[in-house]
């Protein structure tokens, strides 16, 4: 007798940027991949600013939903980081929407409905609220700054037992060209809070994600007439494209966060290296830096305090033909 598995209950905290000019697409691929994979049930989005200020982010979440037919709650949370100014990121973040090549580029591509924001208690709140409701039952796929699930930690640490798993798209070990990983940067406070928690982690650092990659070639074999979901998984995805490959000299853009998704569908995307991680808060060049070493071969720390670091599983390798397969094949069976 076959044995029929529950959907894994998923909360995803992102900051999507479909339909605004010059912003990361790579958010809404992964909710395109937990609403068309019948392996995930999502009961929540949560917004945080990060690709996106958090407003703008609502809208792209909310127009995405609505678009495929789903009533999703989605919630507003932080629009700036616990400490980190928030000013010199957004201007890097929304300095290409105002390009007027990349606003061309964007022209096809329609934009996000706009909406009033729903806040209710707040997404750090309906977290906490959502997760002691159903104890060991909720993932939570962090693709954007940590801020989020960090407040739901402040507001009540007991969650960290409480949760079935964090999966954190986020950090960046050695990845040639980067000091800084975009989330762990925008909020090095929050990163340290969650990756130090206690909770169950899985951590996708941007030496991991940087394996993956989506071609031309690639999102050809989408059919955007087949439904409203493929139509815009195509039609935002399209420029991203062409504007990342330009930026990192590569014959595509990265996936960073449907590979968070994706994994959850098909564990064996990945392997996985279990390891100590703190994140560096102080450090002139390496603020947001997450460290990382394994139990057996710390050898030497004079003068340091490693008693936050916690066991968190970290992402190795990547096998991009089998991620991709498994999101042309999510995409395609829309609607379930």
């Amino acid at each position: 007798m076959d044995i029929v598995t529950a959907p894994r209950r998923v909360i995803i905290d992102c900051d999507p940027g479909n339909g605004i000019p010059g912003a990361d697409i790579d958010d809404g691929l992964a909710l395109a991949l937990a609403v068309s994979s019948a392996t995930i049930h999502l009961d929540m989005v949560t917004v945080v600013s990060g690709n996106t200020h958090r407003d703008q982010g609502f809208d792209v979440a909310r127009t995405f939903l609505d678009l495929v037919g789903l009533d999703v709650p989605v919630f507003a949370g932080a629009s700036v980081a616990l400490l980190e100014p928030s000013a010199p990121w957004r201007t890097r973040q929304d300095r290409n929407s105002r390009d007027p090549a990349v606003v061309a580029a964007w022209s096809a591509v329609p934009a996000p409905r706009s909406y009033e924001a729903r806040t209710a208690l707040g997404a750090a709140a309906e977290i906490v609220r959502l997760v002691r409701a159903n104890p060991g039952e909720i993932t939570i796929v962090a693709i954007g700054p940590l801020t989020n699930i960090a407040q739901a930690l402040q507001i009540d640490p007991g969650i960290a037992d409480l949760v079935r798993e964090v999966v954190v798209m986020g950090g960046a070990f050695d990845v040639p060209g980067f000091l800084q990983e975009l989330n762990f940067g925008i909020d090095p406070d929050a990163a340290r809070i969650v990756l130090t928690s206690g909770c169950p982690i899985t951590l996708l650092p941007l030496d991991a994600t940087s394996q993956t990659l989506l071609r031309h070639s690639d999102l050809d074999l989408v059919d955007p007439d087949r439904s409203a979901l493929t139509r815009y998984v195509v039609e935002t995805t399209r420029p991203w494209i062409d504007l990342a490959a330009a930026w990192r000299n590569i014959d595509g853009c990265l996936l960073h966060d449907p590979l968070a998704v994706a994994l959850l569908i098909d564990p064996g995307i990945v392997t996985t290296q279990e390891m100590m991680v703190d994140v560096e808060t102080r450090g002139t060049l390496t603020r947001g830096r997450p460290v990382a070493w394994t139990r057996e071969n710390l050898r030497l720390h004079v003068g340091l305090d490693v008693s936050r670091a916690r066991p968190v599983r970290v992402v190795k390798t990547v096998d991009n033909d089998r991620l991709l397969r498994t999101m042309l094949s999510a995409y395609h069976s829309w609607p379930r």
